[in-house]
């Protein structure tokens, strides 16, 4: 059984304001989320699909995020369960790929100027939030990373423990744009 997972990214993410006429803001960078596909399949059976954030729409707002921290189309890897550190989430990593301004996401999940790590997560807040557990934002924000729903990642997970992953693998992915 060979695992892959494909993400079809709609053209509209690409532009994550809703007016773009207006500057940055919490209320403006949350037009067209989560219009993306995430499909898991197990040879060529789907086993699992979602929606998905996929592009960085937190550029203006966190001074460290840009649009172009975003994975370009093409290859990457999904390391399966990595540490959550700040998530209450399971993540998982996002590696061996690039990012729109060309920068190379390693094994680690991170890029040679970036150590904040690339992942497939929940849109739940951070422990670090003062926000009670279970709490979601109110839109999938991302600096760079895959963002799902709570249930989603819990039965995409779900699904890969099912098919035989266990924390540590690396499962193949491939990101393509829609015609």
């Amino acid at each position: 059984m060979s695992l892959r997972i494909i993400v079809q990214r709609s053209r509209l993410s690409l532009q994550p304001l809703r007016d773009p006429s207006k500057p940055p803001a919490w209320d403006n960078n949350d037009g067209n989320n989560s219009l993306d596909l995430l499909t898991l399949y197990s040879d060529e059976t789907p086993l699992f699909s979602c929606h998905a954030q996929t592009v960085a729409n937190l550029e203006g707002l966190d001074p460290g995020v840009h649009l172009v921290d975003t994975v370009a189309p093409g290859p990457f890897q999904l390391d399966f369960q990595v540490v959550p550190r700040l998530f209450q989430c399971k993540p998982n990593g996002i590696c061996n790929a690039i990012t729109l301004a060309g920068d190379r996401i390693g094994a680690d999940c991170t890029t040679p100027t970036n150590k904040a790590r690339w992942l497939l997560h929940d849109w739940e807040f951070p422990s670090d939030s003062g926000k009670p557990a279970g709490q979601d934002t109110r839109v999938a924000w991302s600096a760079g990373c895959f963002v799902v729903a709570d249930l989603d990642l819990r039965k995409f997970n779900f699904a890969l423990i099912t098919a035989g992953a266990k924390p540590g693998d690396l499962i193949d992915g491939i990101l393509e744009m829609e015609a």
